[in-house]
């Protein structure tokens, strides 16, 4: 499977939901909310784990990507990726480099080859 890189950098997949999407894994997906909600301390329901990609055009993505600052802003400057953008890296995508600097190295991939 080939990597499908989310606005911010994600390889979605490499992503736990993702995955479990794409064989259709019940099981999995309800284990996946129940660890979701334990970590970040918030109740994710099943039904919001299930994922095609955040910049996928299917309907199904995980609970936080249709109010995702960085997935919101891609979508109206019209682009795939933070890695097309002219204002990149903005202070916005700073803060999630300092979470996962994976994110960077994917982003900093796609700029390469622009």
């Amino acid at each position: 499977m080939g990597k499908l890189i989310a606005a911010c950098g994600t390889d979605c997949t490499e992503c736990e939901a993702y995955k479990a999407t794409h064989v259709n894994d019940s099981a999995a997906i309800e284990r996946i909310a129940k660890e979701w909600s334990k970590n970040y301390n918030i109740s994710i329901e099943p039904s919001n784990v299930w994922c095609d990609g955040c910049m996928t055009e299917s309907p199904r993505k995980c609970a936080h990507c249709p109010e995702c600052d960085v997935r919101l802003c891609a979508i109206e400057r019209n682009i795939s990726t933070c890695a097309h953008c002219l204002d990149y890296p903005c202070n916005n995508l700073k803060k999630y480099f300092e979470q996962a600097p994976d994110l960077r190295a994917n982003l900093e991939e796609i700029r390469a080859n622009l």
